[in-house]
């Protein structure tokens, strides 16, 4: 928002150097982002908070510079001198939709001249940004920048009926705005119309069927209250930002439009002379009550921490154009004009005062009280937990948007089921639905960094995703940790041979990640997914319980997202896991007694699962301390659907030296029970 300092100085008279003028408004609230010298004048550039639309006007930025120096506004002369016929016998205006639009005023000026606007006039606007188009056209937009009220010119006689309709749109009316689109409506957007249709998008932008040209000589305008929440929904659902909406979203003063109209009335008459008619057209269906806000200065003095006298909080709210008035000993209350959109309650007087009193004279003290610990939250301490044995091994972490493209969700293959829940307004294609998987976001993590060079990338990301439910009112909210990896598990080095990662670095990962939480029943069963390579993936499980999938990326999905190398992926639920977890790693003594190490090739039907093999070493060898499968073979020398498994245990006692005679049972037992099983049988 740009602000000429001389164009203040006519509403209030500030001598003080331009510098400090910044710095006393970035003080109270209002941030002055830059200044800049042009012709004899300084343009201040306001960084405008949303909740003070009446910041977004010269008289606004008047009455603050009042306040904080003692200072008398003067407001801009809105006498008009009227002639001709009564305003009622040119004009009417009916609103049918008060909710849409609580007030609207309007003026006829007749005989009016098209032409240029003062020189001064021109320059002053375009110092400001905005481009003189005609002495009309900048007559709104000056008064819109006086006062904060955006107005608009109809040609009168391009009104059918001559008379003006506020009511919603129709499903698929259509009307050309000035920009010359074609805007397609529906019933959320509100309408200007004359007696046969829509004439203007109300608070955005006018039409091009009413819009003044050279040749217009009679004018109606228009100043109006809307609703703020239905100009930013038109607004944003059209694509259109204007100087008007960016006004009317944030809320203008309902009370102010006869004053704005009757100033843009005054400024198009000395213009480009003609006639106003007499009397305003004011229709006011939804009238806004006189708002007070009742406040104590015992409350004043206790949140600003300040010994601040009553007559000094009065002074500074009275200057501020908020009528504080006593009401009992301690209880006051002010009366707040329409402009101040912003107080509603007793903290916001609070806050004036602090504004204008200066932040800088509050004093700073230590908050008082006890703190008492807080252990964190179950959850918190897995993930915690779970993050740093991630960033021990190497990983990042990572955070994206919940919003991702439905695309990405139907490349991966992921879209079995209801349809992801969809943005009703997303910010772009890419953002539409609520993310059902954290992957599609890691992925493209992963692709941003591979086209940065780098060739070794570990990323993880803990987060909700969200499932939809056919039979539930609201999708169904899971917390998940996901993980992406590619790259080298070893760098080539003067030393070394490099080795890049494969499957068994991700599931070493999900192994560790997860045995880490004091988890010990962790298994892999065989599966696949549309977005894993087959054979080189595999279902988590902790217990009987399947936690989530892990594995390789399948080539389809390597190309999709710019990977040449390898790629491996993880995503678990957390609840099993937080579930099972134990919070700490099971303490075991170190045995005083030493192993006695066997080993066994065994040949297996290439169809048994070294899992179920080493769950039988397990089980019914006795004082099996270790078990390490070390070999693999398949080839030559080994019969066809066999292959030959080599398997290092290590048996130990905690209370004696294991005999060889004991270890030799035990091994006896194995045997019989892998070939009763499985028709394994030692090679």
């Amino acid at each position: 928002m740009k602000i000429s300092l001389e164009w203040l100085r006519e509403f209030v008279k500030v001598d003080r150097d331009p510098r400090q003028v910044a710095e006393d408004l970035t003080m109270a609230g209002l941030e002055v982002e830059g200044l800049e010298d042009t012709d004899g004048d300084t343009i201040l550039e306001l960084s405008v908070t949303p909740n003070r639309p009446d910041w977004l006007s010269h008289l606004g930025v008047a009455r603050e510079l009042s306040a904080l120096y003692g200072l008398k506004v003067k407001i801009p002369d809105q006498t008009v001198e009227e002639k001709g016929v009564p305003v009622e016998a040119m004009s009417s205006i009916d609103i049918e939709d008060p909710g849409g639009c609580s007030r609207y005023s309007g003026r006829v000026i007749t005989g009016v001249t098209i032409g240029p606007s003062p020189p001064e006039v021109a320059k002053r606007l375009e110092s400001l940004g905005v481009r003189s188009i005609s002495n009309v056209v900048d007559a709104t937009n000056y008064v819109m920048l006086e006062l904060g009220q955006p107005l608009h010119a109809f040609d009168y006689h391009r009104l059918a009926e001559n008379r003006i309709v506020v009511r919603r749109a129709r499903d698929a009316e259509v009307l050309r705005t000035l920009d010359g689109q074609e805007r397609v409506l529906d019933g959320e957007d509100l309408l200007i119309c004359d007696g046969l249709g829509p004439v203007a998008l109300a608070g955005i932008m006018g039409g091009e069927n009413s819009e003044v040209s050279d040749e217009t000589v009679d004018l109606l305008l228009e100043s109006a209250h809307f609703d703020p929440t239905s100009i930013r929904k038109s607004a944003k659902k059209l694509g259109l930002a204007t100087e008007a909406n960016y006004r009317f979203e944030r809320g203008t003063d309902p009370s102010g439009t006869v004053r704005a109209v009757n100033r843009l009335a005054r400024l198009i008459h000395e213009w480009s002379g003609g006639s106003v008619c007499a009397g305003v057209l004011d229709a006011h269906p939804r009238v806004e009550g006189e708002r007070k806000v009742a406040f104590t200065m015992g409350a004043v003095r206790d949140y600003l921490g300040l010994s601040i006298e009553d007559r000094k909080v009065k002074s500074i709210l009275a200057g501020l154009g908020l009528k504080p008035a006593k009401e009992s000993r301690d209880r006051w209350s002010v009366t707040v004009p329409g402009y101040r959109r912003d107080i509603a309650i007793e903290e916001d007087i609070i806050e004036e005062v602090a504004r204008i009193h200066g932040y800088q004279e509050i004093p700073v003290t230590m908050p008082e009280g006890r703190t008492v610990p807080v252990s964190p939250a179950r959850r918190e301490k897995v993930l915690r937990a779970a993050g740093g044995v991630l960033e021990g091994m190497g990983f990042s972490e990572a955070i994206n948007f919940s919003f991702i493209s439905a695309r990405e969700l139907e490349e991966l293959g992921v879209t079995g089921g209801p349809d992801p829940v969809r943005l009703l307004n997303p910010i772009s294609e890419e953002m539409e639905v609520m993310r059902t998987s954290l992957l599609p976001g890691l992925l493209s993590s992963l692709r941003t960094n591979i086209s940065r060079r780098i060739e070794d990338v570990r990323l993880y990301e803990a987060g909700r995703v969200f499932l939809p439910c056919t039979a539930c009112s609201v999708s169904e909210e899971r917390m998940r940790i996901a993980s992406v990896m590619t790259g080298n598990r070893i760098r080539k080095t003067w030393y070394q041979e490099g080795r890049g990662a494969d499957f068994f670095d991700i599931k070493g990962t999900v192994e560790s990640l997860i045995r880490s939480l004091g988890i010990s029943e962790v298994s892999f069963q065989e599966m696949e997914t549309p977005y894993l390579q087959p054979g080189q993936s595999a279902w988590v499980m902790i217990g009987d319980r399947s936690v989530g999938p892990v594995g390789t990326l399948h080539p389809r999905i390597r190309e999709k997202y710019d990977i040449k190398d390898w790629a491996g992926c993880f995503e678990l639920d957390l609840d099993p896991i937080e579930e099972n977890a134990l919070g700490h790693t099971p303490y075991r003594s170190l045995p005083r007694y030493p192993a006695v190490l066997r080993d066994l090739a065994l040949l297996a039907p290439v169809g048994v699962p070294a899992l179920e093999i080493e769950a039988v070493l397990s089980e019914t060898g006795t004082d099996v301390a270790d078990i390490r499968l070390f070999d693999l073979y398949q080839g030559k020398g080994i019969a066809e659907g066999f292959r030959s498994l080599a398997y290092s245990l290590a048996f130990q006692s905690h209370d004696r030296t294991l005999t060889d005679e004991e270890v030799d049972a035990s091994v006896d037992r194995i045997l019989k029970e892998l070939k009763k099983r499985f028709r394994v049988k030692l090679r």
